[in-house]
């Protein structure tokens, strides 16, 4: 498997992370597979778009792998929800699991506005504790009753130690709102756009938190401690 060093002071001493960094990038894609119409769906992945450095931020931070409501977490691209009915599309498919697409976007985008920090994603090869969990739970993720791009998640940002929540967290709602879309490929660019903005807010929580991290030799709170994690 190849390794991947973040860029910046995050990457010293890294040996075994596959972490994404500035200047990440998941290219959108679209593949029609070859041969006549009939041989598969055409696939299609969620990009990481640019966003607006911030300074500081911790050394390391997990995205976990997010929670996807069953309705949409499915092969087949769920193309609108009105409410009562979800339509999917009879041609396009996602070309890998929507929490693992979903999950590696936005710890690309959040690389990209926190340039000082390692941003990996659940399950990763990792070498080191984060000091920041990032939990996201998606509830609306296509276009809505009005023709536009729509997402709805509640995002959960928590302080960690020694591989562990540590302490209260920050819980948010989020609905964001696109343009109309009128193809997969526009729905798909709109969505990618919104996980940016996602990105945005969640790097403005991160900043909140307390700058220093406790470390491994800090006793972590009582297990009945509440924190943010919702999955």
């Amino acid at each position: 498997m190849a390794r991947v060093t973040p860029y910046g002071p995050a990457g010293a001493g890294l040996s075994r992370r596959n972490v994404l960094a500035g200047g990440a990038s998941l290219g959108l894609l679209a593949v029609t597979l070859a041969g006549c119409a009939s041989s598969g769906p055409s696939l299609y992945t969620l990009a990481v778009v640019p966003g607006q450095a911030q300074a500081g931020g911790p050394r390391f931070v997990e995205v976990r792998l997010p929670s996807i409501a069953s309705g949409l977490d499915r092969d087949r691209i769920v193309t609108a929800d009105s409410g009562y009915k979800l339509s999917l599309s009879a041609t396009d498919a996602w070309s890998d699991s929507l929490a693992g697409q979903i999950g590696h976007a936005l710890a690309g985008d959040l690389a990209q506005r926190l340039p000082g920090s390692g941003v990996f994603v659940e399950n990763d090869t990792a070498a080191a504790d984060p000091q920041v969990y990032v939990d996201v739970s998606i509830s609306r993720f296509s276009t809505g009753p009005s023709g536009m791009v729509e997402l709805d998640a509640l995002l959960a940002v928590q302080p960690a130690a020694a591989g562990a929540p540590y302490g209260p967290g920050t819980l948010q709602r989020v609905s964001l709102k696109g343009d109309a879309a009128g193809s997969t490929m526009a729905m798909v660019q709109g969505l990618s756009q919104l996980l940016g903005q996602l990105a945005d807010v969640a790097a403005q929580q991160i900043r909140l938190l307390p700058p220093e991290a406790p470390s491994a030799s800090t006793p972590a709170p009582d297990a009945s401690t509440p924190h943010a994690k919702h999955g």
